[in-house]
């Protein structure tokens, strides 16, 4: 998985409202600070983006023929809630993933950890 791919899953994960609360915190936060992440943190980050990509593709197939907003809504829930299960089974909790989500978007250090990791 190229690391383009991997930055735009982590992105559409956080943007489906993994952790609306979290997402709130972080638009009244300043910007965002380097942050340091432990080797087993970016092991489980990447363990629960693995199960979160799957979620995603499955959603995305299933939200491709629904036509009812309400719908297309439930669906939407049930993802998130799969994904926050998915963060949790790997040994995180949400806003730790966002925080680490964020961290590896910022530091090229980490990316490069995170793919090594990944293959």
């Amino acid at each position: 998985m190229n690391l383009r791919k991997l930055i735009t899953l982590m992105t559409f994960a956080i943007a489906l409202g993994l952790g609306t609360a979290v997402s709130a915190q972080y638009e009244a936060a300043p910007e965002p600070e380097q942050t340091d992440v432990s080797q087993q943190e970016l092991q489980q980050f990447a363990e629960a983006q693995g199960e979160i990509s799957s979620i995603q593709e499955d959603f995305s197939a299933r939200l491709q023929g629904v036509e009812d907003p309400e719908k297309a809504h439930e669906l939407q829930i049930e993802a998130n809630e799969k994904m926050t299960d998915a963060v949790e089974n790997a040994g995180l909790d949400v806003e730790s993933f966002n925080r680490i989500a964020m961290a590896v978007q910022n530091d090229p250090e980490l990316q490069q950890q995170l793919t090594e990791i990944l293959q």
